[in-house]
C-alpha cells in the first residue's frame, strides 16, 4: 500500500513537473502535489507506522486505507477544481478540501486514541507533533476551501460571507501558516525527533527529547502568531513569528537530532537525502520569513518569491520522503541481515549521483534562467526522485526473492563493531552528476529556442557562418534597441527578454519567432542568416501598430526591406482594405445561438458595498449575423456586466485573467491612483481592485493593457451607473453602450489592428451585436416614462443618440442636466464622444414601432439601431 499510493503520487508530481507550461495554476499544482499529494499520503502512512511503534498498539488497517482513499480522491478533486469555474469548481472544490480535512480528522481522532495507550514509549513526543499537524491540517485545509470557492466562484461565494474576500491574501498567509510550517514542519519535525538517530544508525539521545518537547509550544505559538498578525493585516509581525519557528525548530530539534549524527553510519541514499530535505524545508521557510517581514501588506507578501518558495517546498518534501523510504522499505521488507546489506549496496551505488542530479537541479532552478531551461531542470529533479523510489522498490523486490539470498562459500571473518556502510562513490557520483546537469541545461537551451524558433528553409545552411548575438528588451511598447546592424552574411540570435509589463513575442520575415514570453522571461531565437535588410515585431494583436518593430540591417549587403515589404500584420484585409459587410448582411437573421444582450436595468439595490467578480474570458462567440469569432470578455460577454449604485458607495472588485495574454481593468467610476489596481495581469493571476464612487454618473470600465483600442474593440468594455441624487423612479429603464468592431480574417484575432487605428468598423452596435434590437425590440406602453443610459464606449466614434419620433423632455449628460422635465423645450439628440455618458428621458404618446439610431447614419447603417415598440395600455 506504501508503495503504492506514494509511487501514484510522485508519478502525478512528475506530470505537474513537465505540464508546467500548459497547467492552468502551475504554482499550485507544484505545490499541492508535493506538500498535499506527497507529503499527505506519506504523512498518513508513516505516521500510523509511528503510533504502532511507539505505543505497541496495533491500528486498524482497514480504516487506515480509508483514510488513504478519502485523501487521494480529495486532492486530486481540488486539482479538478482549480481547472475548473463556475459551480462545477465550487463542488469539486468543497467536495476535495471536506474530504481530505474528514480523513485528516479521522486519522487525528486515532492519534489521540492511540496516545492514551497502556504502554507509551519516552519518544512519544513524536506523536504529540503528528497530532498538533494534523490539526493544523484541519484548520488550513477549511481555510483553503474558502479560497477555492474563492478562486472558482467569487460571485457565488461572497453571497454567503462577502468580509472574507476582502482578506483573500490574508487568508492564503494563514493557509500557509497552518499546511506548510504547522502540518508539514510540525510533521517533519515530531518524525525526525525519533527517527533521525534511528536513520543514522545510533542511539537517541535524552537532550534530543528533552529539547524537543520544550520546543513544541513554541512552535505552535508561533504558528497561531503568524496566522492571527495575516489576518490583522501585520505580515512584518507575521515574518517575525515565521522566524521565531525556525529558530525554534532549529535550536530545538534539529541541531539536537544533528549532534546525534556526529560519527554515525549516514547513507547518501537515505541520511543524506533527509538532511537535504530537512535543510531544503528550513530554508524555505526561512526566505517565507524574510519575505513576511519586508512586505508592506498582504497582497505584496503572497505574491513575491511564490514560485522560489514552492521549489523549497517540493525539494524538502522529495527528499525527506524519499530519504525515508529508502531506509523503511528495505527494514520493513525483512529477509535477515545480508539480503538488508544486500540492499543497502545496491541503492549505495548510484545513491551520490541521484543526490547531486536532484539537489543540483533545484539549486540551479533557483537562478533566474529561461523559461525552458527552468523547466528541463524541474523535469530532470522530478525524473530523479522518481526513478529513485523505483530503484527501491527494485531493493524490495530483489530482497524479497528466495533465490537473491546470498550464499556464503566459508565463514565470514570475525568482525569487530558494526559493519561500515558501503562506498556510494562520492566523487564519481558528482562528476557524472555535473555533467547530466550540464547536459539538461543546454538541453533547455536548445528546447527554448526549438520551441521558440520557426526557422525557415534555408535559414540552418552555412552553420559555419559567423554569428551576431543581440539582447532586446522591451520598453512600453518598443523593442529596445529598435535597430540592430548585422554584417550580411552573419547568423542572427537574439535574446529577448521580456522587461514589458504584459506578454510579447518577436516574429521574423522567415518565420522565426520566441514564441509568446511572458512578463520577466526570456527567449533565444535564431533568425537565420542574414543576406538582406529585414524586419521584426511582435505578433500579439495590435502591438505591431503601436511600434513594437525591430529594423534588422543587414550592412555591406543588400537593403531592400521597406514597410512595405513588410507581412500584412492587420490579417483582417484585403490589398490592406478593411473589411466591409454590407447592411443587408449585418442586419439579417441571427444565428440559432444568437443570445439577445439585455438591456433592461434594475434599481440601484440598497446595499452600500458591491463585491463583485470579473473573469477575463476568451471566447467564440457569433458577433454578427454569419460572423463566430474568437471575443475577450468580461465574464463571457460584450458588453460586460452594468454595476449600479449610488453616490458614496463602494465596489470591491476581483479581477482574474482566464485568458491567454495580459489583461487588466480601468474603472472610470474610480477616483484612485491606476498604478497597483490598473496593472495588466498575466493568465492565472488576480488582482482586487477597491473604489468609492463619489460621483454619478455612466462610467465605462474597460481593459487598459495595450494597445487599448484593440482590447476595447474586441469586447472588453461596460458600464458602472451611480444615480445622481434624487433620480427618480420610471416605467421602463434601459442601457444602451456602443461599440465598434473591426473584424479580421484571423477568426482566432477577431480584430484586425490597422482597421481600428484607421477607424474604419466593420459593424457599430448597441450592446455588442449589430441591429440586435430589431430582432428584439425594446418594450413600453402608451404613456410609460422611459429612461435610457448610453454610454459611447468607442474606441473611436462618437454617437448622436436619437429616438426616432420621440423628443427627449430630459437630457443628462458627463454629470449634468442639460434640461430637466421640461414642459416648452426639448432635444432631439445627446451627443457623446467616446467614453462620454448619461441618459434621456421621454414619455411616448402613442403605439408604434419608435426607431433607435446613432444619427450619424453610417453608423446606424452599419447596426448601431434597433427598435422600441410601444403598446397600448
Amino acid at each position: 500500500m506504501t508503495a503504492i499510493v506514494t509511487g501514484f503520487w510522485i508519478i502525478v508530481l512528475v506530470a505537474s513537473v513537465a505540464g508546467q507550461l500548459i497547467l492552468p495554476n502551475p504554482r499550485w499544482y507544484l505545490i499541492h502535489v508535493s506538500g498535499l499529494g506527497v507529503a499527505g499520503a506519506s504523512i498518513l502512512i508513516w505516521t500510523w507506522h509511528f503510533a504502532d511503534a511507539l505505543t505497541r498498539s496495533k491500528q486498524s488497517q482497514p480504516h487506515q486505507i480509508i483514510r488513504l482513499a478519502l485523501q487521494s480522491l480529495g486532492t486530486l478533486m481540488l486539482a479538478g477544481a482549480l481547472a475548473t469555474t463556475g459551480i462545477a469548481g465550487v463542488v469539486l472544490g468543497a467536495l476535495g478540501s471536506l474530504t481530505v480535512c474528514a480523513a485528516f480528522a479521522w486519522h487525528s481522532w486515532a492519534l489521540r486514541r492511540a496516545m492514551g495507550a497502556a504502554f507509551v514509549s519516552p519518544g512519544a513526543v513524536t506523536l504529540r507533533y503528528h497530532l498538533a499537524g494534523g490539526i493544523l491540517f484541519i484548520i488550513g485545509a477549511l481555510v483553503g476551501l474558502i479560497m477555492t470557492i474563492d478562486v472558482t466562484s467569487f460571485e457565488l461565494a461572497q453571497s454567503w460571507w462577502p468580509a472574507l474576500y476582502e482578506n483573500h491574501d490574508a487568508m492564503a498567509l494563514v493557509h500557509v501558516f497552518a499546511m506548510v510550517l504547522g502540518f508539514i514542519g510540525m510533521t517533519v519535525l515530531g518524525t525526525i525527533v525519533t527517527f533521525g538517530p534511528t536513520v543514522g544508525r545510533t542511539r537517541m539521545s535524552a537532550q534530543s527529547l528533552r529539547w524537543s518537547g520544550r520546543a513544541l509550544p513554541v512552535l505552535i505559538s508561533a504558528i497561531v502568531v503568524g496566522a492571527a498578525a495575516s489576518l490583522a493585516g501585520l505580515p512584518v509581525v507575521a515574518g517575525i513569528a515565521a522566524g521565531v519557528w525556525v529558530v525554534a525548530a532549529i535550536v530545538g530539534v534539529l541541531w539536537p537530532v544533528f549532534k546525534t549524527w556526529r560519527g554515525s553510519m549516514l547513507g547518501v541514499g537515505d541520511g543524506w537525502t533527509i538532511e537535504a530535505g530537512l535543510i531544503w524545508l528550513v530554508a524555505g521557510c526561512a526566505v517565507w520569513a524574510f519575505q513576511l517581514a519586508f512586505a508592506p501588506d498582504a497582497q505584496v507578501a503572497r505574491s513575491v518569491s511564490g514560485g522560489t518558495y514552492a521549489i523549497f517546498l517540493a525539494a524538502g518534501a522529495l527528499q525527506l520522503i524519499l530519504g525515508s523510504l529508502t531506509y523503511l522499505l528495505p527494514v520493513v521488507a525483512g529477509g535477515g541481515p545480508a539480503m538488508l546489506r544486500q540492499s543497502i549496496e545496491f541503492l549505495e551505488r548510484t545513491g551520490a549521483l541521484r543526490f547531486f542530479v536532484l539537489n543540483g537541479a533545484m539549486v540551479l532552478a533557483l537562478a533566474p534562467l529561461p523559461l525552458h531551461v527552468h523547466n528541463a531542470l524541474l523535469g530532470a529533479a522530478g525524473l530523479t526522485a522518481f526513478m529513485s523510489f523505483v530503484l527501491v522498490l527494485m531493493a524490495v523486490v530483489r530482497q524479497k526473492r528466495p533465490e537473491s539470498k546470498p550464499t556464503a562459500t566459508q565463514p565470514a571473518a570475525p568482525r569487530r563493531g558494526p559493519r561500515p556502510m558501503p562506498d556510494p562513490h562520492l566523487k564519481s557520483g558528482a562528476a557524472i552528476a555535473a555533467a547530466l546537469l550540464l547536459a539538461v541545461t543546454a538541453g533547455g537551451y536548445g528546447v527554448q529556442s526549438i520551441a521558440g524558433t520557426g526557422i525557415s528553409a534555408g535559414t540552418s545552411d552555412n552553420q559555419n557562418a559567423p554569428v551576431t548575438e543581440v539582447d532586446v528588451t522591451v520598453s512600453g511598447m518598443a523593442f529596445v534597441p529598435s535597430q540592430i546592424e548585422v554584417p550580411a552574411g552573419n547568423r542572427l540570435i537574439v535574446n529577448f527578454e521580456n522587461t514589458g509589463d504584459q506578454r510579447h513575442d518577436l516574429v521574423f520575415d522567415n518565420g522565426a519567432e520566441t514564441g509568446p514570453v511572458p512578463t520577466g522571461e526570456t527567449a533565444t531565437v535564431d533568425a537565420g542568416i542574414i543576406e538582406e535588410s529585414t524586419e521584426g515585431w511582435c505578433s500579439m494583436v495590435g502591438h505591431q501598430q503601436m511600434g513594437m518593430t525591430l529594423d534588422v540591417v543587414a550592412t555591406g549587403g543588400t537593403h531592400s526591406h521597406d514597410s512595405d515589404s513588410a507581412p500584412d500584420a492587420s490579417n483582417g484585409t484585403t490589398d490592406g482594405m478593411p473589411t466591409l459587410p454590407t447592411m443587408a448582411e449585418l442586419s439579417a437573421d441571427p444565428g440559432d445561438q444568437f443570445e439577445p444582450w439585455d438591456p433592461a436595468l434594475d434599481p440601484a439595490p440598497e446595499e452600500t458595498v458591491h463585491h463583485v467578480s470579473l473573469e477575463v474570458e476568451e471566447v467564440e462567440k457569433e458577433v454578427a449575423p454569419g460572423r463566430t469569432q474568437t471575443v475577450w470578455t468580461f465574464n463571457g460577454q460584450t458588453p460586460g456586466p452594468v454595476l449600479r449604485g449610488k453616490v458614496g458607495d463602494r465596489f470591491v472588485v476581483e479581477l482574474t485573467n482566464n485568458g491567454s495574454m495580459g489583461h487588466s481593468i480601468d474603472f472610470h467610476a474610480g477616483d484612485i491612483s491606476p498604478d497597483e489596481p490598473m496593472r495588466t495581469i498575466e493568465p492565472g493571476e488576480s488582482l482586487t481592485y477597491e473604489f468609492t464612487a463619489n460621483r454619478s454618473g455612466i462610467w465605462m470600465y474597460h481593459c487598459s493593457t495595450s494597445p487599448m483600442s484593440v482590447h476595447i474593440a474586441n469586447g472588453m468594455y461596460g458600464a458602472v451607473i451611480i444615480d445622481p441624487p434624487g433620480l427618480e423612479p420610471v416605467d421602463e429603464e434601459y442601457v444602451l453602450i456602443q461599440g465598434e468592431q473591426y473584424w479580421s480574417s484571423d477568426l482566432t484575432e477577431g480584430t484586425d489592428a490597422d482597421a481600428v487605428a484607421y477607424g474604419t468598423p466593420s459593424a457599430v452596435t448597441f450592446n455588442g451585436y449589430p441591429f440586435q434590437y430589431d430582432h428584439e425590440p425594446l418594450s413600453a406602453q402608451a404613456g410609460d416614462r422611459v429612461r435610457m443610459w448610453v454610454l459611447d464606449a468607442g474606441p473611436n466614434l462618437p454617437l448622436s443618440f436619437h429616438v426616432v419620433g420621440t423628443q427627449f423632455d430630459t437630457v443628462w449628460s458627463e454629470g449634468d442636466y442639460l434640461i430637466d422635465h421640461s414642459e416648452d423645450s426639448g432635444s432631439q439628440t445627446l451627443g457623446l464622444l467616446a467614453a462620454q455618458g448619461g441618459f434621456v428621458e421621454f414619455s411616448p404618446h402613442q403605439a408604434g414601432s419608435y426607431t433607435i439610431v446613432n444619427h450619424a447614419m453610417s453608423n446606424a447603417e452599419r447596426g448601431a439601431h434597433g427598435k422600441l415598440v410601444v403598446v397600448d395600455n
